[in-house]
């Protein structure tokens, strides 16, 4: 559906809560992919190791270090699509994790493109006096890469029944962008397409607990996490016509907590599937971009024998004006706990321009080890 391209640049602009104002080019390398992390609050998930989704790792590399096999992520979110018809939002990317090490490489898209790419549709350029001279298809991509490394762990109070552990990670990402989305209407008349990178450094340090109930084998985990990711370290730009611009810059750092009841030999599961545990997690993430205010986002997951979810929170920005409520459900089967599917969804506020946006994924897990084992 075709629609004025002056107007896509007023909207664009307009959706600030996204681009902390007009200081940044490259609008579409803050929406997160994972509709898993977006259910805790939009920019959510920098501390959030569980779920093995490569999508969930947007907001910190060095979480890849808790997956586990070979996984594959896809989502799309129509994103505005009371606003602007046509305009999607599609992610596509893989990981594979050994123990300790991990990396993550972007696949192929709905878009015919690797990794995350905002397809804006078919456009009609405008000049400043509104006159129309041509029609063209505008997108952008970010093609992103990673690897992450489990650095050490330590096993606290190792002579006595404690078993409580901390483990620290560190993760890098590398961006290759590429758009064909001009920056100001003045650069319509050059639609050649624009190359860009950003480099991106995260840490993640992770405690758990074990604590033995005394009823048939039961007990309980409490798990706490960390996570601080700095991304575009070097305040890459992108050079237009008009001049070279930002691409966003900033720092994120998040909190979790979660306690898991495992029943043990006390219940006896009718599905094959279901996992015998129930756990409730606690998700806090803020974001600063630049030199404007900082965002926040603080969520709830409730997990039932690791198959069925629960999520919801609220985000905030004051920059942006933008205060709403998250919510979103997940479903995970495995069979004989090698391979896993798991479908998620989540709604979110989208300011004046929509009361309500929505994004699901999808996700493949193959745990390859116990596949050999078993050849």
């Amino acid at each position: 559906m075709k629609s004025k391209f002056f107007i896509l640049m007023i909207f664009i602009i307009y959706a600030g809560h996204l681009t902390a104002g007009s200081e940044f080019t490259g609008v579409f390398t803050q929406i997160n992919p994972s509709a898993t992390n977006v259910a805790f609050g939009i920019q959510s998930g920098t501390a959030y190791i569980w779920g093995n989704n490569p999508l969930n790792s947007w907001s910190n590399p060095a979480l890849l270090a808790y997956n586990q096999g070979l996984s594959w992520g896809w989502s799309r979110d129509p994103w505005f699509e009371d606003v602007i018809k046509g305009m999607y939002i599609n992610s596509s990317y893989l990981s594979y994790v050994n123990q300790d090490f991990g990396i993550l490489i972007p696949m192929i898209n709905a878009n015919g493109k690797f990794g995350t790419t905002i397809d804006y549709g078919e456009q009609e350029a405008y000049d400043p006096n509104g006159n129309n001279f041509y029609t063209f298809h505008s997108h952008e991509t970010c093609s992103r890469f990673a690897v992450a490394k489990k650095l050490f762990r330590i096993n606290i109070l190792p002579n006595s029944e404690n078993t409580d552990s901390f483990t620290l990670s560190a993760g890098y990402d590398f961006r290759y962008i590429t758009s064909n989305l001009p920056f100001f209407i003045s650069d319509s008349l050059d639609l050649d397409i624009v190359h860009g990178t950003m480099h991106g450094l995260g840490l993640l340090g992770h405690f758990i607990h074990h604590q033995r109930l005394n009823s048939k084998h039961s007990f309980l985990t409490f798990e706490a996490t960390a996570g601080y990711y700095q991304m575009n370290l070097f305040k890459s730009e992108l050079s237009y016509e008009s001049g070279d611009e930002p691409l966003p810059y900033g720092k994120r750092f998040g909190l979790t907590g979660k306690i898991s009841y495992h029943f043990g030999n006390s219940i006896s599961l009718p599905l094959s599937f279901l996992q015998e545990n129930i756990s409730f997690c606690y998700v806090y993430d803020t974001e600063k971009l630049g030199d404007y205010d900082s965002e926040w986002g603080n969520g709830y997951e409730l997990s039932f024998f690791n198959t069925f979810f629960l999520r919801w929170g609220e985000f905030h920005d004051e920059q942006g004006h933008i205060e709403g409520n998250t919510s979103g459900v997940g479903v995970k089967f495995n069979i004989n706990s090698v391979v896993y599917f798991e479908y998620n969804y989540a709604t979110f506020p989208g300011g004046e321009l929509q009361a309500e946006q929505r994004k699901t994924d999808l996700m493949i897990s193959f745990d390859l080890m116990k596949v050999l084992k078993k050849k």
